[in-house]
């Protein structure tokens, strides 16, 4: 194992299915093993499904069961080159200080160490708010390239696809980042409530956006209409989240979502 980097991801079908691809963008001189979601589990002819034991499992309960399985296979891991644990923050850090993230992630990386009783690199990286702050940040290789290619949405002429694609991009920057727009690692409360931009950007695509194409005064009809009755315009965390992951450049996230996903890129670049 002493080119392998053991990998802990956040439990949900974007992640465990492309991550590996995304890592690989950032350092292709190591393998990517993934430990956690386990692997997803398929029955012939089926979606590839993840155990509901572990689907959308995040925070502490993810760090719970990374102590356990280092704790379990400690002989075997101690092996690799080093630990990955990844993670979506869902407005865990508002309000922290840059201080007191560095503290938080530090007692991962020494409980992390201490179990598996050797001092191996450990990255702690993060998704802030969700892995769509990613797709957002690499417009072009994320939703852009999602809703423009004909592959996925087949039944919109490519113009209409372009003009969708168009709004879309003005509705998620005006109606839901709206203060965030050029932070987006920090978007998720509002008047002290917190909103998944993931459910946002569902809305969007499958309601908001069409509503307000429709109400354009001089929209070109056949766009509108191509649009409104497309059934592939909608957004999927579990089909479409892989796909741009897969897709998305690295270094252009790392340009825009500085504070929580550039300098753990940076550090796993170089490593």
């Amino acid at each position: 194992m002493v080119d392998v980097i053991v990998c802990f991801l956040t439990c949900g079908y974007t992640e465990a299915g492309a991550m590996q691809f995304f890592l690989k963008k950032i350092n292709d001189r190591y393998e990517y093993r993934q430990c956690l979601p386990n692997k997803t589990i398929k029955k012939k002819g089926m979606p590839k499904k993840i155990d509901d034991k572990m689907s959308g499992r995040t925070g502490e309960a993810l760090l719970e069961k990374v102590y356990e399985l280092i704790e379990k296979h400690r002989d075997e891991y101690s092996q690799c080159r080093a630990i990955l644990v990844e993670d979506d923050l869902d407005g865990r850090f508002a309000g922290y200080s840059q201080k007191e993230v560095g503290e938080y992630n530090r007692k991962i990386i020494e409980k992390i160490q201490d179990k598996l009783g050797k001092k191996l690199p450990v990255f702690v990286l993060y998704a802030s708010p969700e892995a769509e702050s990613w797709f957002i940040a690499d417009w072009e290789n994320g939703y852009k390239y999602l809703y423009c290619d004909r592959g996925i949405v087949d039944d919109v002429e490519n113009d209409a696809r372009q003009f969708f694609v168009y709004h879309l991009k003005e509705y998620i920057d005006n109606e839901i980042l709206k203060e965030y727009k050029d932070n987006i690692e920090e978007y998720g409360y509002f008047d002290g409530k917190y909103i998944k931009i993931s459910d946002e950007i569902i809305d969007a695509v499958q309601s908001g956006v069409k509503e307000k194409i429709g109400q354009l005064p001089r929209a070109n009809k056949n766009y509108v209409d191509q649009i409104r009755n497309s059934r592939k315009l909608y957004y999927s965390k579990k089909l479409h989240g892989q796909r741009m992951l897969k897709n998305i450049h690295p270094d252009i996230v790392a340009d825009k979502c500085k504070r929580f996903f550039g300098d753990t890129y940076k550090d796993l670049s170089e490593f």
